[in-house]
């Protein structure tokens, strides 16, 4: 997929977007070696830059293989453009525009903000950049395992072959990264205006969202290294910090035009620039457990069968195998104003998803209070977000969504993810293995190395060949370090 640079309803003006194409991150061979700098850049400048880059890695680059692998879609009919990840055949070239608009633009220009918001003296712009880096620090250690950390973020120029350190000490590093960019935030000093592209400076949300990235580092370590993420949380409640609560949603917001519209659609819905006809079907996975509770959330996150008028879901894989008779229009497909919209927000953090940690935090015993109630809650915000729907009687004793556990969390967290956050999704499947999911009817093809679903990405061809320190791929099935259930 040819990398974008989107815009953002707050930066309309022609001039201001030449200006972003000029200082941005095309073409630097490392993270270290940005040619944004003081002499051609600014903070105000060069955050939405980061900002939009990094929407594009979360909101297309890593989404459409997370989306396919978490099981929120699968391949229509008639089309083959994403067989691979529903065959589990996937190879590093699957992963080069992600990698590369992950490093040479969203981490190199948030790097740069980092360092020269510190020097002009604009310590909330750094803040956000830090805790942005953060964010997206713990994404490429989640697809990727080992990555480059103390030679890419330390600010050396000129180190062109990064080395790389194990998922799991970058993690260590993560909490500190966070710290760090929480400490930078001053209430009421000089805050980001309209470059703001998330938040637009308000940084007591900020600092909300970086109490919740916290909880988010110290729960997906809750299988591999359960007394580092309990310590971790215990702490977090002990210090009294806030998190993002119901409808405290922390995204990208798109406004629609061209060359202003969300990735996904950009990408794959739009025939200008992207490949036109959206390909992608609602995976059964999803649609048919909603179908079965009779969940109303269907309609937010899918769209019915145009020819059905009703939703038609494929069971995952299914669809490479239809025998031509049927189209995409015969099967639900994404919400084309919800998921794939031109002006549908990429969703960072939500407020759902901070309340499903909260809830599982507090059905392990790592801070207090009711589960049923914590999760309830979660519960409640996730339907508000899903265009205010009511899940009362689905959660009442004897409905279908009723708390039983961990498996009630893991399992609506997952639901809730159907495309508005895929790589968070597929990080908590892996995690959890949680809900019960069945192999794709097409994915044989790969040696999944005993592992009955893809487990990593895998590095990008041009990684390997520029740089000795790259990891060899070794198999798409075996974990990163966190994931330690299957």
């Amino acid at each position: 997929m040819e990398t974008m640079r989107l815009n953002n309803k707050y930066f309309m003006l022609t001039i201001l977007f030449m200006v972003m194409g000029i200082v941005a991150c095309d073409g630097v061979l490392d993270i270290n070696d940005s040619p944004n700098n003081p002499t051609s850049s600014t903070p105000a400048l060069t955050l939405p830059s980061g900002m939009l880059y990094s929407g594009q890695v979360i909101g297309i680059d890593f989404a459409l293989m997370s989306g396919f692998t978490a099981q929120y879609w699968t391949q229509s009919p008639q089309a083959g453009q994403y067989e691979i990840y529903d065959r589990y055949n996937y190879n590093g070239s699957a992963t080069q525009a992600g990698w590369s608009n992950a490093w040479y633009g969203a981490m190199a220009d948030l790097q740069f903000v980092k360092k020269q918001g510190v020097i002009d003296g604009l310590s909330n712009h750094s803040a956000i950049a830090t805790l942005l880096l953060a964010y997206q620090y713990q994404v490429m250690v989640d697809m990727f395992d080992q990555v480059p950390f103390d030679e890419a973020i330390s600010g050396n120029e000129g180190i062109l072959q990064a080395a790389y350190e194990p998922g799991e000490a970058v993690y260590d590093k993560l909490i500190d990264l966070v710290d760090e960019g929480l400490g930078m935030i001053v209430l009421g000093g000089i805050a980001p205006g309209a470059e703001d592209l998330m938040l637009q400076g308000d940084m007591e949300t900020w600092a909300k969202f970086g109490n919740t990235l916290k909880l988010k580092i110290y729960m997906r370590q809750s299988e591999a290294r359960p007394t580092v993420a309990q310590n971790g949380i215990q702490a977090l409640e002990s210090a009294g910090v806030v998190f993002l609560g119901s409808g405290e949603n922390v995204a990208i917001n798109y406004p629609g035009s061209t060359g202003n519209q969300n990735p996904l659609y950009s990408g794959d819905v739009s025939a200008s620039p992207g490949i036109g006809n959206n390909n992608i079907s609602g995976s059964a996975s999803v649609i048919q457990r909603m179908l079965d509770a009779d969940d109303p959330r269907v309609d937010f996150y899918y769209d019915p069968s145009v020819n059905a008028s009703a939703h038609i879901p494929i069971v995952q894989g299914d669809g490479v195998e239809e025998d031509g008779s049927e189209t995409r229009n015969d099967f639900s497909t994404p919400s084309s104003v919800n998921v794939a919209g031109p002006s549908t927000p990429v969703y960072y953090i939500t407020g759902h998803e901070s309340l499903f940690l909260q809830a599982e935090a507090v059905a392990r015993g790592w801070i207090s209070g009711d589960a049923k109630t914590a999760y309830d809650e979660a519960m409640n915000a996730a339907f508000v977000f899903a265009d205010g729907a009511d899940p009362t009687s689905l959660i009442a004793d004897g409905g279908a969504y009723a708390y039983t556990g961990l498996e009630s969390i893991h399992t609506q967290k997952w639901l809730s993810m159907a495309g508005t956050q895929c790589v968070e999704g597929w990080a908590e499947f892996r995690r959890t293995d949680t809900p019960a999911l069945e192999q794709s009817s097409e994915g044989v093809a790969a040696n999944l190395n005993g592992s009955k679903f893809p487990r990593r990405a895998f590095y990008p061809v041009v990684e390997l060949s520029n740089n000795p320190n790259t990891p060899a791929n070794s198999n798409i099935g075996d974990p990163v370090w966190w994931d330690i259930n299957e």
